[in-house]
């Protein structure tokens, strides 16, 4: 059997992906054709509502309630499975609708990635409790160069939930996630525990206070850190800082920043700082920055940053 121009196994597997992740926009005219017998629904319920990672590692009720619902209004005119109410009727009586995992692959299935996060913008002060957009498209891109990172020790600036560090975690020998927020550091540790990352650990850095020098280090990553001006500067300081090491002699030290670019005047002013710090910047074909899980029209940029060689 085909769904358009894929294998129903194919469709299916994009289906549970979509649901793991909390994807708000579920592609349910994909989904139609589970829809119509009890048979195929159980195919599709058992890929999501009951999909072996969402049972180990629940979903926010308040998403599994508004899935269950819109699949239910997608078959108004034919039966529906009694286990997709039961779900339903369990999501309406959890005691915090708003908190839950999502659940990420970026190779196929050969690693999920499970962070716990809130459903809101911004949660206790800080909009470092969520998954944005960079985050996504930098965990695909270093998944598809992963060679970059192998047998390298890396450091991520304002990791908030910890998927990036996680999923770098299984391409290079030892990853620092660090952050300022405690609330932040604390659900990038419990990211970091559950999914069973041995060589990664957490530390807070303040990016406003001189930092000395890490010769343990080869790589910095950062993933939606420029979205206000007035941090730019330390932002920038710090990431010269980290690149800067009397035991680098050969300048092979580097950083992989991803940004969406939500304000052209504050991304303008990320650049400007870049120049003004004495860094190099080279800008990754944004063509290579695909994911199944990015949505919307919003630019995201990658650029890569080094220290820029000595004057003879």
């Amino acid at each position: 059997m085909l769904v358009g121009d894929s294998p129903i196994d194919e469709v299916l597997e994009e289906l549970s992906l979509m649901y793991l992740s909390n994807c708000k926009v579920f592609p349910w005219h994909k989904a139609k054709p589970f829809l119509l017998t009890l048979g195929s629904q159980h195919k599709l319920y058992d890929k999501t509502v009951r999909h072996p990672m969402a049972m180990k590692f629940p979903l926010a009720s308040a998403f599994v309630k508004t899935f269950i619902k819109s699949w239910i209004n997608q078959v108004e005119d034919c039966e529906v499975l009694e286990e997709v109410y039961e779900s339903f009727s369990a999501a309406l009586t959890h005691i915090e609708p708003q908190i839950g995992y999502k659940i990420y692959t970026f190779d196929g299935g050969s690693h999920y990635h499970a962070t716990k996060e809130t459903v809101a913008m911004c949660s206790k002060g800080t909009t470092g409790l969520r998954t944005w957009q960079a985050c996504l498209a930098l965990c695909q891109w270093a998944t598809d160069n992963n060679h970059i990172f192998k047998h390298k020790k890396v450091l991520e600036l304002g990791c908030g939930v910890g998927l990036l560090g996680c999923v770098i975690s299984h391409l290079c020998d030892k990853i620092t996630l660090t952050d300022y927020h405690n609330s932040v550091l604390k659900a990038a540790q419990h990211t970091l525990d559950v999914n069973s990352v041995s060589n990664g650990n957490v530390s807070v850095l303040d990016w406003s206070r001189s930092c000395v020098e890490d010769d343990n280090l080869d790589i910095v990553v950062a993933a939606d850190v420029v979205f206000d001006p007035t941090i730019v500067p330390d932002l920038v300081k710090t990431i010269k800082n980290k690149l800067s090491s009397s035991k680098d002699t050969d300048g092979s030290r580097v950083a992989y920043i991803c940004s969406t670019v939500r304000n052209k005047d504050t991304y303008s002013t990320f650049l400007n700082e870049i120049s003004e710090q004495g860094l190099t910047k080279t800008e990754i074909d944004s063509s290579k920055l695909k994911c199944i899980y990015l949505f919307g029209t919003d630019t995201i940029k990658l650029i890569k940053l080094q220290l820029k060689p000595p004057v003879d």
